[in-house]
């Protein structure tokens, strides 16, 4: 079948048509992982308990034997190396694999394979989950122009624009180049979909605002799609104030496509790919990083992989009416929690990122730019603009907040504003070593 077809046959299955029991389809992926996975030989597939926790670390070990076309990591690693420096990710290793490579932003670069079916189930489901009605109608209307779609990130790959066709025109905007170059091809390209990280989505707004009467075009713009970073309060309510439309989400890892908004704004769990187990890190249970077992990937497996995510589900049932996990927030990865000590034991306790976040926004004059490094007992706090007041009221706000927490404060360690290379995801907060 051409990748059109299977892309479409994805597509309606994910968006329309009913599904075989999850429970059915894991069970029969737990069967075929232990007989044809070298690195699972010899584990009962009865129960998904059977096969061990996979860390980034032990998967990267045994790239060889949990891909089916017994791929090395150091093969992967060299291909897509060059696609990086070279800027030309287009080429594939035997087999048709796509080979992808995160940003390391948790401390180990992971590197993914992703065949042929893989990209086409990858791009139905996500044009199944993402595209809203108008988008849809001008997809599939043949005497309308081409839905266009700007996608910014810090590098591309064949998953990605496994999109393009004669009705989709998908642009790759690479943000290694300088951002000037970037907003005019924008403002030529007049994308209806304009997807990016959230910090960018956030930049991008700013220009707008500034520069009202050039670039993106209201009557063209869509959508506005965040990924590949925690979107925050008050980044969502710049890109709304300047565009006007609701800021949308897609949840994907190394590990997969693992969620999406529907179209009441909370983020769905894809549930009809994904078993997902969940470890609870707070003692009220309203916290948890999954667990991901990925039955419908074709290239490699995905059994059990420990995610450090660290997601709240919602309490309350969603309005579309969809029986997925959904979620009220994302918070980020693991290594954004910070530590404090409780002022009466001594012990480390977590600080949440939406916690601090909060803090920060709630002053009179919020910064414009923060950035929080935690290394043991000090933490080293960026702000931008760097100012004798400003330092003042952070460093109450999150005295304050320690105080409320009934935790001991960190010495605060305040210094000039430093921007990130452009083509890393923006942490604002990371636990660089933590207490012990």
């Amino acid at each position: 079948m051409s990748e059109p077809l299977l892309i479409l046959w994805h597509f309606i299955r994910t968006r329309w048509l009913p599904r075989l029991p999850v429970a059915f389809r894991l069970r029969r992926f737990l069967r075929q992982a232990a007989r044809d996975c070298p690195h699972y030989q010899g584990v009962d597939p009865a129960k998904l308990e059977n096969f061990p926790l996979m860390a980034k670390r032990n998967f990267l070990a045994h790239f060889a034997g949990l891909n089916r076309h017994h791929i090395t990591l150091e093969e992967a690693t060299a291909t897509a190396l060059r696609a990086e420096r070279e800027r030309d990710f287009q080429p594939q290793l035997p087999g048709g694999v796509t080979v992808g490579l995160s940003s390391g932003t948790s401390g180990t670069r992971h590197v993914f394979l992703v065949g042929r079916a893989d990209r086409c189930r990858w791009a139905g489901q996500i044009f199944a989950r993402m595209l809203s009605r108008e988008s849809l109608r001008q997809l599939i209307t043949p005497w309308r122009p081409p839905l266009r779609i700007a996608f910014f990130l810090r590098a591309s790959s064949n998953l990605y624009t496994t999109l393009r066709s004669r009705r989709v025109q998908f642009s790759y905007y690479d943000l290694t180049r300088p951002f000037a170059d970037l907003l005019q091809d924008l403002a030529r390209q007049q994308p209806h979909i304009l997807v990016a990280p959230a910090t960018v989505l956030a930049e991008i707004a700013k220009h707008h605002l500034r520069h009202s009467s050039s670039g993106l075009r209201h009557s063209s713009l869509r959508q506005v799609i965040s990924v590949a970073e925690v979107l925050d309060t008050r980044d969502r309510e710049l890109i709304v104030q300047a565009f006007g439309l609701p800021v949308g989400q897609i949840y994907q890892a190394a590990e997969g496509f693992l969620g999406a908004t529907c179209a009441h704004g909370r983020i769905h769990l894809n549930e009809d790919s994904l078993h997902i187990e969940r470890r609870w890190i707070d003692e009220k249970r309203d916290r948890f990083q999954p667990i991901i077992t990925d039955f419908s990937r074709q290239t490699q497996w995905f059994v059990r992989h420990h995610l450090t995510d660290v997601l709240r589900p919602s309490t309350t049932p969603c309005p579309c009416g969809a029986r997925t996990t959904s979620l009220d927030s994302i918070e980020g990865r693991a290594e954004e929690i910070l530590w404090s000590r409780d002022a009466a034991s001594g012990t480390p306790q977590p600080v949440f990122p939406d916690v601090l976040r909060q803090a920060l926004y709630t002053l009179p004059q919020p910064p414009e730019h923060y950035r929080i490094e935690q290394h043991r007992d000090d933490w080293l706090v960026h702000v931008q603009p760097f100012e004798n007041s400003l330092e003042a009221e952070v460093r109450h706000a999150l005295t304050h907040l320690h105080t409320r927490l009934q935790l001991t404060p960190p010495t605060f360690r305040f210094l000039p504003w430093t921007e990130q290379p452009p083509g890393e995801k923006q942490k604002r907060l990371r636990c660089v070593t933590p207490l012990v």
